[in-house]
């Protein structure tokens, strides 16, 4: 996952558009963003000012002449590790699992049985993405994957390094205590009790006629992934919709004691990585649980990105300020214009996050 994003962006577009109030939207200005962007489609849902504002734009597929709606279903790829990490707080909760615990105690992980440094790594590792395990050894869709050996290149704990096997192996060690898939305890945890009725791990026959198609850079339509396989790094289906109710349960603490709600985002460590200088970027961003950290004039806010190649998706919550936005694409090119969408519905401002994943992720 290395999203870049666009630095040709046009300064007296944001001056125009960028701080108009919530509830004063235009369609055609968010419109041009999207088309001058070469975006596919589009499904935004924005909260502030105690409204929320939902918008599509665009085609599910660049092949047909169906547009995306409310209930067009994206690839939120990564986003899905922050359903995973969700799961684990209230587990934390329950006392089901301690985060310092090594995960090998709860399940003993095939790939890493020659790695013992492997071994001592702890649930707050892997939220921190602190386990030394590299993003991914081997595409995770291949079937070689699963028989790939797994090995750290720094000691746990130690530095942060972004991993999506870190978010497989916590998987599987949550399924292990519960004794039954992600699936299904993402269903009964999350799902269901928040009301995300089109969200699924798992590709589902509703999604054969609302589910996106992904679009490279040039617009044209890719292969549809249809997961049979539950991951929580990189399968979750959903809409801006649904993920937005999840959003809020996460800023709000929903579900969660006060406790562990202020532990996600208190528990911060550096995003720096070893033997590389700290940016002035990543001054302003740390890793909580589960969830990045930024920092800048409108206070702290908690976020994540989605990338699976011809999907890309973002979120950004202002969790003391209740303002929000859950954006998803099918579109390569959809994290180019990121930082227009923000101005556009926040006010210009410095956006540390995407300037970090632009210049240092």
């Amino acid at each position: 996952m290395n999203p870049r994003i666009n630095k040709n962006l046009k300064i007296l577009f944001y001056l125009s558009f960028a701080a108009m109030p919530m509830g004063s939207f235009s369609q055609p200005a968010l419109d041009s963003i999207f088309a001058r962007g070469k975006v596919t489609g589009v499904q935004i849902v924005a909260h502030s000012n105690n409204k929320t504002h939902a918008y599509n734009y665009g085609k599910s597929n660049a092949d047909e002449a169906g547009k995306v709606n409310g209930s067009t279903v994206f690839q939120a790829a990564s986003l899905g590790k922050v359903v995973l990490a969700y799961i684990v707080l209230k587990m934390v909760d329950r006392k089901m699992i301690s985060l310092d615990t090594p995960l090998w105690n709860y399940y003993q992980y095939d790939r890493i049985k020659a790695d013992t440094a492997a071994q001592k790594i702890t649930a707050r590792m892997v939220l921190h993405h602190q386990t030394g395990f590299p993003n991914w050894v081997l595409n995770p869709t291949a079937k070689q994957w699963f028989r790939s050996p797994l090995k750290t290149s720094f000691v746990p704990g130690s530095s942060w390094s972004y991993s999506g096997e870190g978010f497989m192996y916590l998987q599987y060690a949550v399924e292990s205590i519960w004794k039954q898939s992600l699936e299904k305890i993402a269903q009964q945890e999350v799902f269901i009790p928040l009301q995300m009725t089109s969200s699924s791990f798992l590709w589902q026959r509703s999604f054969d006629t609302s589910g996106a198609y992904g679009h490279n850079k040039d617009g044209d339509v890719t292969a549809r992934n249809e997961p049979f396989f539950t991951a929580a790094a990189y399968s979750l289906l959903t809409t801006a919709s649904d993920y937005h109710n999840f959003l809020h349960a996460l800023a709000t603490g929903n579900g969660l004691s006060e406790t562990t709600r202020q532990l996600m985002i208190s528990d911060t460590v550096s995003i720096s990585k070893n033997n590389i200088p700290r940016s002035e970027a990543a001054s302003h961003i740390s890793w909580g649980l589960g969830v990045g950290i930024q920092r800048n004039t409108p206070g702290t806010a908690i976020w994540h990105w989605g990338d699976n190649g011809d999907f890309k998706c973002f979120f950004m919550a202002f969790p003391e300020k209740n303002n929000s936005i859950v954006y998803f694409t099918n579109s390569e090119n959809g994290l180019n214009v990121m930082p227009e969408v923000l101005n556009y519905y926040f006010g210009t401002q410095t956006w540390w996050a995407l300037q970090w994943m632009d210049k240092d992720f």
